[in-house]
């Protein structure tokens, strides 16, 4: 039904606009202010409200500013072909949209096949292996625990947990990427130090980083950011983990803050191999790795998760080669005044 009421609206408003214009265009001028009406309401909606929109359009004219004007009477053969013109057009012009719609669902659910294809493809690839250590470390704790040494016992657990906790990212990442495609998160936005969430992120990557050197090089004169501190948090993380996985051991990785007019620009660099050439766009694609057959291990989809999240804030996110040699991620958050606090 909103469909022709929609159609009903045009017709009106075609009218209102053909009541200023009969001043000074003849009526087969006219016509065509509704042959615009039909032309929309025809490419937005299916082949009823068109017809429908055409029809009504058909009477109106005819009705208000056909003579006899008041009446549905029709002494001059021209604006019977009019009002044919009319219809066919409301026909030939809702076909070739109904058609160009059709298309465009085919289009969109081959691409939902495809992400689905993708996701099912990942999940393949990066649970498979996690879960058979998994399976073959618990098989051995509990078939060779008298045979196994307390080294030995400890080392595989150490193995679960690290697999276990690759599962959880995964899986973390899968459920995090379709909350925020979807629309479904809400920013808490307060006001943070960068260092305090540069901070925070170096602390939960301790661990995965202890085979590398850190340094930040954050400007004390960096304003607060008014943004959702866990997301940028998680977005800081994922960048940072990214780098220690790429890049060998005992190098050094470095977090750059700076402030530009408007904005503030925090940098991820690292001393590793940089990027494939051309790669760096591609590597913000859902489920791309720019290290496929290699032994590092994701699902494909932190660095989409961050570019989604600095979008979210009105921010951006890039990646360069460095000339030194190593990748730079760059993150760009808009900076905004802080808040005045009252004397007291």
């Amino acid at each position: 039904m909103r469909s022709y009421v929609a159609a009903t609206i045009v017709v009106a408003l075609c009218t209102a606009l053909n009541w200023l214009l009969s001043m000074w265009l003849a009526p087969t001028n006219l016509a065509m202010v509704y042959l615009l009406g039909v032309v929309a309401v025809a490419a937005g909606y299916e082949r009823g409200p068109a017809m429908a929109c055409a029809l009504l359009s058909v009477l109106t004219f005819d009705f208000l500013f056909v003579p006899p004007v008041l009446t549905l009477r029709i002494d001059d053969t021209q604006y019977i072909v009019t009002g044919l013109a009319l219809l066919v057009a409301a026909v030939v012009i809702s076909t070739l949209a109904s058609r160009a719609r059709a298309a465009q669902r085919a289009a969109l659910l081959a691409q939902e096949e495809q992400l689905r294809n993708s996701l099912l493809a990942s999940l393949s690839h990066d649970l498979r292996t996690p879960l058979a250590v998994i399976a073959g470390s618990a098989s051995s704790l509990r078939d060779e625990r008298s045979k196994l040494s307390q080294a030995e016992q400890d080392q595989l657990l150490d193995t679960l947990y690290e697999e276990a906790q690759q599962v959880s990212v995964t899986v973390s990442d899968l459920l995090e990427m379709t909350r925020l495609h979807a629309g479904r998160v809400e920013l808490d936005r307060q006001w943070y130090p960068a260092e305090e969430l540069v901070g925070a992120a170096l602390e939960r990557c301790r661990r995965q980083l202890s085979r590398h050197r850190m340094q930040t090089r954050l400007d004390p004169q960096l304003p607060l950011l008014h943004v959702d501190g866990v997301l940028i948090e998680k977005l800081l993380v994922n960048l940072i983990e990214n780098a220690g996985k790429y890049v060998p051991a005992d190098t050094l990785i470095t977090i750059v803050g700076e402030s530009v007019p408007g904005a503030v620009v925090i940098r991820v660099e690292d001393e590793g191999p940089g990027l494939p050439p051309g790669a760096e766009e591609r590597v913000f694609d859902k489920f791309y790795r720019a290290d496929r057959e290699g032994a590092v291990t994701g699902s494909g989809l932190g660095l989409s998760i961050c570019r989604a999240i600095a979008q979210m804030h009105g921010g951006s996110i890039t990646a360069a080669n460095r000339a030194s040699g190593g990748t730079v991620f760059t993150l760009t958050l808009p900076a905004e005044p802080p808040p005045q606090t009252e004397p007291q």
